[in-house]
């Protein structure tokens, strides 16, 4: 009987090639040329499609951004609608105050008149002296004192008759075509705040006979 060994030597092992061909790592070859149409057209490829979870981080950070930018437009509309208020506030209150600085001179300037006629009545009478020179120094600081808050006499006597600050209460005829429509005498003075007319004129206009007709 004869002992039976396994062949010994230096040929290849048929499980040794094996097990190398499964420890091998496979690769594989992508094909990154241009395609082509028919037509000759270079064909694009899709763009790979980004996983759910950045698409899901975009939208967050599209969202926030849309957010902002309503938010701060939001801001400035308020700032704006703020300003704008304090402009109108501000423009109110002003005018307020004009309607009652005006109110108060039309109060104070009849004294002025009433000083004026003092003072007049005074000279027609022949009187004079201390009296009349403290009731002109009243008159004067008054005058002064107006002066000081805008209002300003309305010189009309000699000029043309303007409606914008004078008021006729009486006219004048005349034969002078020069002298028709001028203010010939001031019945009572005419004033303005600032500009703006505060008590007009009461004047006597020169008004031009009319020519007499022959029939």
């Amino acid at each position: 009987m004869s002992d039976e060994h396994p062949p010994t030597g230096g040929g290849p092992d048929p499980g040794k090639d094996r097990r190398g061909e499964e420890d091998s790592p496979g690769f594989s070859v992508v094909d990154r040329r241009p395609r082509y149409d028919d037509a000759g057209n270079a064909v694009l490829e899709e763009a790979p499609r980004e996983p759910t979870v950045v698409q899901e981080l975009r939208a967050r950070v599209d969202e926030a951004e849309r957010r902002t930018r309503e938010i701060s437009a939001a801001y400035r509309r308020i700032d704006e609608e703020r300003d704008a208020f304090r402009e109108r506030l501000s423009r109110d209150l002003e005018r307020r105050l004009d309607i009652a600085r005006a109110d108060f001179m039309r109060r104070i300037v009849p004294v002025l008149d009433d000083l004026d006629r003092a003072l007049a009545a005074a000279r027609a009478a022949g009187e004079g002296g201390q009296l009349a020179a403290g009731v002109a120094l009243v008159r004067e600081r008054l005058k002064q004192a107006l002066a000081a808050e805008g209002v300003e006499e309305i010189a009309t006597e000699g000029k043309p008759f303007d409606p914008a600050v004078a008021e006729a209460v009486a006219t004048e005829e005349t034969d002078d075509p020069a002298r028709d429509g001028v203010v010939v005498e001031e019945m009572e003075r005419g004033w303005i705040l600032r500009g703006a007319p505060l008590r007009p004129a009461r004047v006597r206009v020169a008004r031009r006979r009319p020519a007499d007709t022959d029939f």
